[in-house]
Parts: C-alpha cells; sequence; structure tokens
C-alpha cells in the first residue's frame, strides 16, 4: 500500500513501523481510550443514582480524570526508568531485535485486551499500563535501529519521513475504526453499543500495528554491537553509568538532552491527554475527534516540509519553531470558555504544524550528535530523557486544575518551554561532533 519511493529497503521497513505503531497512538491512547475509561468510570456511580449536572457528579468525574492523568505520568515514569538499561543491554549482539519483539508482543497483546467488554475500570487500567510499557519500550528500540537503516547524511530525511508518513498512515486504520463509534456519536445506532463499538476500533489498530510491523522484524538487522559475554545485563548497567558520565562530559549533547526533555514533556502530553484535557474543558466528543484528524491531516505535509526546512535553517532553528508553535497553543487553550470552544481548531491547527518536526528533527539532530559505535547506548538516555517527557506534565496539570481550573493548569506548561528555550541558546551545533570526536 505505501511505495516509499527513494528509501532503501531497510529504510522503507523502519518507516513502515511508523505508520505501524502511530495507528495504535492515534486510535487507542490519544483519542477511544479516554473515552472509554471516563465511561467505564462514571458508569457505576451514574447506576448508583448520582445524576449528572450535580456537584458530586462533577467531583467524581474530576477525580477520575486525574486518576488518569496520574497514570500517564506513572507510565512515563516506568519507561523512563527501563529505557536507559534497555538501550545499554540491547547493545549486545542480537539483542535489538529480540527486545524489539519482545515488548512489540506485550503491546499488542494488551492491545487486544483493553478491546474486551466489561472490564472494570481498574482492570482496564492495568491492562492499558501494560500495553503501553510495550509500546513505548518498542519505540526505544525503534529509535535506535535509525542509525542501522540511513547514512548520517539522510537521517533527517528518513527520520521526518517516519513521522511524516506515520500520521497520514495512522488514518486509514483510524477513519475504518472510528466508523462504529461515530454512528453511535451522532445517534445512528443505539448507545449502548459504544463500548463495542470502541472495541472495534481497538481491535483495527491493534490488527494494523501487527500487520506492519512484519518488515522492519524481516529486512533491518543490528549493524553496530558489541559481543555477547557471561553477564551481559551486569556490564550493561555498568557501562550505563560509564555512558551517563560520558554524556556529561559532553556538555552541548547533555545540554540538549535537559532542553529536549523540557520541551518533549509537553509534546507527549499533549498527545496522550489531548481527549482528556477536551472533555475537561468542556468540548464534545464530534469536535474533539474532528480536530484530531485535522491534526493528522496537517501533521504529514507539516513533517515532510519541516525536514526541508531544517536543511535551509538547521535543526535547532526548527526546534525552536515547534517550541513556539506549542506556546501559542498553550495560550490559546488558557482562552478556551464554555463560549469559545472553536478555539480548539486553532490550536489543532498549531500543533499539526509542529508535532511530527519537532519530533522527527529532535532524533535526526540527537543522532547526528553521537559516536556511532556507542549510538545503543547514547539512544537509551535519549530515550530516557524523551520517555521522562510526559511525567511533569500530565502530573502538574493533575495537582492544579482543581484549586486553578484546567485553563490556567495548562497555561504553567510555558514554564517548561520557556526553559528549554534558554538552554538550547547554549547548545553550539557546529562544536558537537569535533567535541565527540577529539574529547
Amino acid at each position: 500500500m505505501f511505495k516509499l519511493k527513494g528509501l532503501s529497503k531497510k529504510e522503507r521497513a523502519w518507516v513502515l513501523y511508523d505508520i505501524a505503531n502511530s495507528a495504535f497512538v492515534l486510535t487507542v491512547i490519544t483519542v477511544l481510550f479516554p473515552i472509554l475509561y471516563e465511561g467505564v468510570y462514571m458508569s457505576d456511580y451514574v447506576a448508583s443514582g448520582i445524576d449528572a449536572g450535580t456537584d458530586q457528579y462533577k467531583n467524581l468525574w474530576e477525580n477520575g480524570s486525574r486518576i488518569f492523568k496520574y497514570l500517564t505520568s506513572a507510565i512515563a515514569l516506568t519507561v523512563a526508568i527501563l529505557s536507559p538499561i534497555m538501550g545499554a543491554w540491547s547493545n549486545y549482539r542480537g539483542n535489538k531485535k529480540k527486545f524489539f519483539k519482545i515488548f512489540l508482543t506485550m503491546g499488542i497483546i494488551g492491545g487486544f485486551g483493553v478491546a474486551i467488554p466489561g472490564l472494570d475500570w481498574l482492570v482496564l487500567l492495568v491492562i492499558f499500563t501494560i500495553s503501553s510499557i510495550g509500546y513505548n519500550l518498542t519505540n526505544v528500540i525503534y529509535d535506535a535501529f535509525l542509525v542501522d537503516v540511513a547514512e548520517e547524511e539522510r537521517l533527517d530525511l528518513v527520520s521526518s519521513t517516519g513521522f511524516a508518513w506515520g500520521y497520514i498512515g495512522s488514518l486509514i486504520p483510524f477513519f475504518i475504526g472510528i466508523i462504529p463509534y461515530a454512528l453511535v456519536t451522532f445517534g445512528i445506532l443505539d448507545e449502548g453499543l459504544g463500548h463495542l463499538a470502541i472495541s472495534f476500533a481497538f481491535v483495527v489498530s491493534v490488527l494494523w500495528w501487527l500487520y506492519y510491523s512484519i518488515p522492519i522484524v524481516k529486512d533491518v538487522d543490528q549493524l553496530y554491537n558489541i559481543e555477547q559475554s557471561a553477564k551481559t545485563l551486569g556490564k550493561s548497567l555498568k557501562r550505563l553509568g560509564k555512558t551517563f558520565i560520558e554524556i556529561r562530559a559532553y556538555k552541548y549533547i547533555f545540554l540538549f538532552l535537559i532542553a529536549y526533555l523540557l520541551y518533549i514533556d509537553v509534546v507527549n502530553s499533549v498527545i496522550r491527554l489531548a481527549t482528556n484535557i477536551g472533555s475537561d474543558l468542556g468540548i464534545g466528543p464530534a469536535t474533539m475527534l474532528g480536530v484530531i484528524v485535522m491534526v493528522q491531516i496537517i501533521a504529514f505535509p507539516s513533517a515532510i516540509i519541516y525536514g526541508r526546512l531544517t536543511v535551509r535553517f538547521g535543526g535547532k532553528n526548527m526546534i525552536y519553531y515547534g517550541i513556539f508553535m506549542y506556546a501559542v497553543s498553550v495560550i490559546v487553550v488558557y482562552l478556551i470558555r464554555e463560549d469559545t470552544t472553536y478555539l480548539m481548531w486553532i490550536v489543532g491547527a498549531l500543533i499539526g504544524t509542529a508535532q511530527g518536526g519537532i519530533q522527527s528533527v529532535s532524533r535526526s539532530y540527537f543522532a547526528r550528535m553521537l559516536p556511532i559505535e556507542k549510538a545503543n547506548d547514547f539512544f537509551g538516555f535519549f530515550s530516557v530523557f524523551g520517555r521522562f517527557g510526559g511525567i511533569f506534565s500530565p502530573f502538574i496539570i493533575a495537582s492544579f486544575q482543581k484549586s486553578l481550573g484546567i485553563n490556567t493548569a495548562v497555561l504553567l506548561l510555558l514554564v517548561p518551554l520557556g526553559i528549554a528555550i534558554l538552554l538550547l541558546l547554549f547548545v553550539r551545533d557546529e562544536k558537537v561532533r569535533k567535541d565527540i570526536e577529539f574529547e
């Protein structure tokens, strides 16, 4: 279905995996699981006689919303702890693909698990956590595979192509899977079929994820590795500590990673909490579906254009652009009230121009900074900083939304974005490679 001209066989297989897992992110993580969770969470209370519109109902709704934000933060923390260990351990011969398969299986089984109707909300969250951890750890290995499939001069192109096609490719299973739920939302099908409709969408997205994962498993191999030996895990952990010391010595890499942690925290949180925050703001599910689809459509050409503009203006300048777009989006979210919900369309348009681009350029910008023989170790730390990105913003919003209101709580995200810009000012692109090669 996806020809992807101009790419080698390995590059194409790598890009296809972005198409594969993006369907899970869009359908399950971003759109439908938060809706399913809120519905299941509130159903017990509604059945017990609590009327919608009462203060008690509103408090229960807010509690359920905060639980999901805290869980999102906890998942990110778990992945952040495991990522550098997996990055170091996967450096040994044969481990990279083996771990990729293990975590892929974990994510897919969990994905099918959340599709099972009739589960309690707590059981749903446990299965969702397992699937999310599997998905994220698979991406740790996937990111590290970039140096195995592309030459240095093609890193920006391949990375941005992956994100671009991931956005547009994920829309196919999303549109197929969302049809029954859309019919329920617009009253064409009975409301009681809502859970089954969501389950159908989950199954479609997970099958898509599984199918388009086959090429990377088949065609991509680990080129840069260390020979296996006894006690590889122990040696991996020792090397992990050594890598951390080395990264600190490369001050431009270290500064970039701290800045990356701060701005990617906001980016990841927007992806994972879009539907949840939209619901808190009083935006209906039909509008949120439309906005999210618009983001995907805009993000496809934007990620490609982003990659090309990077060649002209440099990776760091394009990262600045992405941070600025997110900052403006946060300010617009602050302005959303009951009579200004249309502003969410503006937020979607702004994020669509930057979301895929800032992720792809960050990945290729970092890859270009690395000593190739230590790519897996360093990408393990890139992943840990990226996975920590998604801990702080949900925690901040959940902690302050009751006292300050959801609008003001979201506005607090300007702080990490501002600090990230200040740190990036001290990252000197032209010295990064030189420092690594001669220190």
